[in-house]
């Protein structure tokens, strides 16, 4: 579904089912904090003791970062409740996810939701239901906080982004079409416009058949980005899907040569030239200039590209067959002729 490959009620964090999808998770935290705590109480009590390890793994290395996470968790979760814990909890939270405790992180995030829903935590809380695969409570909870939280839910869908695109993706391909439609849909919206989003969101349109809606955010997305090579050449599959062939192949050829406007590119990196063969190999002829000489150029430089290697070969040995063929015939009608 990708191609390259994201109103109504504010947000109850008291509401009858939140509160008991806390209540009903609450052993297992405690139970995890048990799990969790040293039992000789090396973990400092006290919100110092937590500031220090929270410090240190923001500036950890990436390679220890896991670890210092984790132990920067351990110390929040050794916080007793009460305003020291409360005034830390969006960095512990985020501790707590970032040491891939995804379950406790949301577990902390519904309780911390239920005293203070700061912005923070709202991201937090949204993070931690995409993180567990858990879209249609995502996207029940994204509807519900856009009205009052919408900085909050549309910096938790940039988090999520890779995340959520393969949720929705996998939603859309399953029906579960209003779920997988909103993340595309709210992605393509984030401020600022992003023409990537928006490509992936028009793809979702149209394959949903919502064609008008799909014209509408390549066109957009087109004005922010006409010399993307990859979007250039995804409006152009969309122009081939509705039965534009000529303005198809138009487009495939802009993007073959746009291909050379990044660092180090040249002609042919991209998909374009794959498209512009296959064209060819549907209907030998129709594609001007020959696209079979740039396409074989190009898949010296990626052998790696199955399917334009599969087309460069069997785009060959047609051309190859039909030569044969056309050699053959004048053949046997003269030695027809001379006897």
């Amino acid at each position: 579904m990708l191609a390259r490959p994201v109103n109504e009620d504010r947000h109850r964090s008291t509401a009858p089912a939140t509160r008991g999808r806390a209540l009903a998770h609450r052993s297992l935290v405690a139970a995890l904090l048990a799990i969790l705590l040293p039992a000789d109480g090396l973990v400092a009590q006290d919100g110092a003791a937590f500031d220090e390890a929270w410090r240190l793994a923001t500036e950890a290395p990436a390679a220890a970062r896991a670890g210092a996470m984790r132990r920067a968790s351990d110390a929040f979760l050794a916080l007793p409740p009460g305003p020291e814990r409360d005034r830390r909890a969006a960095a512990g939270i985020e501790a707590t996810l970032a040491a891939a405790r995804q379950q406790l992180a949301l577990e902390l995030a519904v309780e911390a939701r239920g005293r203070s829903p700061s912005p923070a935590v709202v991201t937090l809380h949204l993070r931690a239901l995409a993180r567990l695969g858990h879209l249609p409570e995502f996207v029940a909870t994204a509807r519900a906080d856009t009205a009052t939280q919408r900085a909050a839910v549309d910096a938790a869908l940039l988090a999520e982004h890779g995340a959520l695109l393969a949720l929705a993706d996998a939603a859309l391909r399953a029906g579960a079409t209003p779920v997988g439609r909103y993340v595309f849909e709210r992605l393509a919206a984030v401020e600022p416009a992003d023409p990537g989003r928006l490509a992936d969101f028009a793809l979702a349109c149209r394959h949903l058949g919502e064609l008008d809606t799909a014209e509408r955010t390549y066109a957009t997305a087109l004005q922010l980005a006409p010399a993307d090579a990859l979007l250039v050449n995804d409006h152009g599959l969309f122009l081939r899907a509705t039965g534009r062939r000529e303005a198809a192949t138009a487009a495939f050829w802009r993007s073959f040569e746009l291909d050379a406007g990044v660092a180090g590119g040249r002609p042919g990196d991209g998909p374009a030239i794959t498209n512009l063969l296959h064209a060819e190999a549907l209907q030998p002829g129709s594609v001007q200039p020959d696209p079979l000489p740039r396409a074989a150029n190009a898949l010296a430089r990626r052998p790696e590209a199955a399917m334009l290697r599969r087309l460069v070969l069997d785009t060959a040995l047609d051309r190859l067959d039909a030569a044969r063929a056309g050699a053959v015939a004048p053949a046997v009608a003269s030695g027809g002729a001379n006897r």
